[in-house]
């Protein structure tokens, strides 16, 4: 539907259409004093935590896909294609990337500039390489839908080349022991039972995955306990987990790690770290941290940029005890939420208080039907753990919860219905 505007209404642009932007851009796009326009290279939202779904090909293309053109309509705010380049703040103008087709590469619009009042970056991460040679040249990333799908189709054509003889071992590398490395390790044991069963390819039983990290422990941001938990489902899997040691480069066959072992794959994957995208170097006149985020106060405005706020994985946030808020689609939620009411308020001139995010636990899913997580506690008191169908529950109802935030209880409903009549009729993995 079309919402109208008030006259004069104030610009709001977020550059970015991850979990926080377009979630901001629906609740604000819905208010006639404000015009939202929503910016974003891709034309198609896709939620982050679930690409290791689409890499291990439990997704099909375009299945969790939210059309820009189409969500705006709905939801009131405009999007304008193209890559984020420069922030000119002191016009009050961003400076676009032209855009181009993605096979003919024919030019579709040109390099533009388009005014606001208000600006929000939201424009995430990237997997840090932390400068580890070979990695960009040998190394899957999970960063984007795009490199989920071209990592799908690796592990498929490996599938198919080793189907006509069973003496040959699948070996998959992923460096980062984190929620996305654990998780993948975990979707790729499920996706290989499943090719097998529905499609006569290589099993699980073939499959050797290496899972490698320098922290002490698998899930090193969590409760030991919550670790011990996932390594031990993980090892029943049969994968191998190999942690305390570094990578020291990586070949187009092999990781060599800093303790002098090679670990020898078929397929690597890159997902150790979180940094701001290269392009925030040149954005603006902003402070970035060490890891290249926007320095932001405790109200997420960008430090020293009127009228520039920041949220999501782009924004380096305090956080009490010295830390800073982490990079998760958990934290991008709280953001949004705050931002939505926060920037109404400012803009109007009536007071906001600071953000304050607060911690709602940690959900790893395992396979089909396991997950392990836990939920916080009162300060300084050891977290909840939850465990096995009852956290896997949980973790799915929080894809459930972002559908509700884009499209309302009804739409996000019927998608479930959708799913699960697909999942009924369909195997569960993608054979193409």
């Amino acid at each position: 539907m079309t919402i109208p505007k008030d006259p004069g209404a104030h610009t709001v642009a977020i550059a970015g259409g991850g979990a926080a932007g377009i979630e901001l851009a629906t609740r604000l796009g819905k208010r006639r004093d404000l015009d939202v326009l929503l910016v974003d290279r891709d034309a198609s939202h896709f939620w982050k935590p679930r690409l290791h779904e689409l890499a291990a090909g439990l997704l099909g293309d375009g299945e969790e896909a939210v059309s820009y053109l189409a969500h705006g309509q709905a939801h009131g705010y405009r999007y304008e294609p193209g890559a984020l380049l420069r922030v000119e703040a002191g016009a009050h103008r961003i400076a676009l990337d032209e855009v181009r087709m993605p096979l003919t590469d024919e030019a579709i619009l040109p390099p533009r500039s388009l005014h606001y009042d208000t600006l929000v970056l939201a424009i995430g991460s990237r997997v840090n390489d932390f400068g580890t040679p070979g990695v960009l040249d040998y190394c899957d990333m999970l960063d984007s839908p795009a490199q989920a799908i071209a990592l799908r189709r690796k592990i498929l054509a490996l599938a198919l080349r080793t189907a006509g003889d069973p003496t040959r071992r699948i070996r998959i590398g992923i460096v980062g022991a984190g929620a996305t490395g654990v998780e993948l390790a975990a979707e790729l044991h499920h996706a290989f039972n499943d090719m097998h069963r529905y499609g006569g390819l290589a099993g699980a039983s073939r499959l050797d995955i290496t899972l490698m990290d320098m922290a002490p422990r698998v899930l090193p941001a969590v409760d030991p306990r919550t670790s011990a938990s996932a390594e031990r489902i993980l090892a029943g899997m049969g994968v191998h987990v190999r942690v305390g040691v570094g990578v020291d480069a990586v070949t187009s066959e092999a990781f060599h790690l800093s303790d002098g072992d090679i670990v020898p794959c078929d397929i690597r994957v890159w997902a150790a770290g979180v940094t701001g995208h290269d392009v925030v170097a040149g954005l603006g006149p902003f402070e970035l941290s060490r890891d290249c985020r926007i320095v932001v106060d405790e109200y997420l405005k960008a430090h020293g940029v009127p009228g520039v706020y920041a949220m999501g994985d782009c924004a380096f946030a305090a956080a009490p005890h010295g830390a800073s808020v982490p990079p998760t689609a958990q934290a991008a939620h709280q953001q949004a939420n705050y931002l939505a009411d926060a920037l109404p308020r400012a803009i109007h001139g009536r007071p906001v208080s600071p953000f304050v995010y607060r911690p709602k636990g940690t959900l790893v899913s395992l396979g089909e039907y396991k997950a392990t997580g836990e939920l916080p506690v009162a300060e300084k008191r050891a977290p909840i753990p939850m465990r096995g169908w009852l956290a896997k529950l949980v973790y799915v109802s929080l894809q459930h919860m972002h559908r509700v935030a884009l499209h309302g209880w009804t739409r996000a409903n019927a998608l479930w219905l959708a799913d699960w009549l697909r999942d009924t009729t369909l195997p569960p993995v993608k054979l193409h």
